[in-house]
């Protein structure tokens, strides 16, 4: 649906790219699991970071870029060292 100023957002949360036969259920490793977790951990600390608040405390929008680019990298990497359960 597009704005008033003919500006149509991308999708939300666009989900992985799609081959012809479906993944079905992932694998990872322990280690992976728990990089996971603690980069959910830093999505949520991230998320708590008001523009009052990075104002108080001198936070660079510069290093949250970085932090969630550091997240995503390591996620990218996760993902392609899954394995199809079925294997």
């Amino acid at each position: 649906m597009a704005n008033r100023n003919d500006h149509t957002p991308p999708l939300r949360n666009p989900g992985p790219a799609q081959r012809d036969d479906e993944r079905g259920a992932q694998l990872i490793g322990g280690g992976d699991y728990q990089r996971l977790w603690r980069a959910a951990h830093a999505c949520d600390l991230l998320a708590t970071i008001t523009e009052e608040v990075a104002k108080e405390h001198g936070i660079d929008p510069k290093h949250t870029a970085a932090v969630s680019e550091y997240i995503r990298d390591d996620m990218y990497q996760i993902l392609s060292r899954s394995k199809p359960a079925d294997e």
